[in-house]
């Protein structure tokens, strides 16, 4: 598993910043990234939050495997930002799809049922 300093040296560097103006825009000081970095500290809570919005991705993101590409301008069609390459949103899909699939077969159900009622009070 990536460990969340490399994650952290990887976004730092995929935006082109040194830890000094890393730390500049956090509000911490340069030697606590380098330690983040380095894997000698973790943050607390609070710089974490900092940390996710300013890079603007989801904390969970800070220590998971997935993998991030930051697209600029010129090669994202406009959009600066980044994006997750997720095994989690490929599950989340197969999900969904699997809930869709089933809810259509119980309102297929539910569709036969009431038919049946209605025969029954007919008859």
């Amino acid at each position: 598993m990536e460990s969340f300093g490399k994650k952290l040296s990887e976004l730092r560097k995929q935006k082109g910043l040194s830890q000094e103006q890393l730390a500049c825009d956090l509000n911490i000081s340069q030697s606590s990234v380098s330690n983040y970095e380095a894997g000698a500290t973790n943050p607390d809570s609070e710089i974490l939050k900092r940390i996710s919005d300013y890079f603007q991705i989801p904390i969970s993101y800070l220590f998971s495997d997935d993998k991030l590409n930051f697209h600029t301008d010129e090669n994202n069609g406009g959009n600066s930002g980044y994006m997750i390459n997720s095994t989690l949103n490929v599950v989340s899909e197969k999900l969904i799809e699997l809930y869709e699939r089933i809810i259509r077969e119980k309102d297929a159900q539910i569709a036969s049922l009431e038919e049946k009622l209605l025969e029954n009070k007919k008859a």
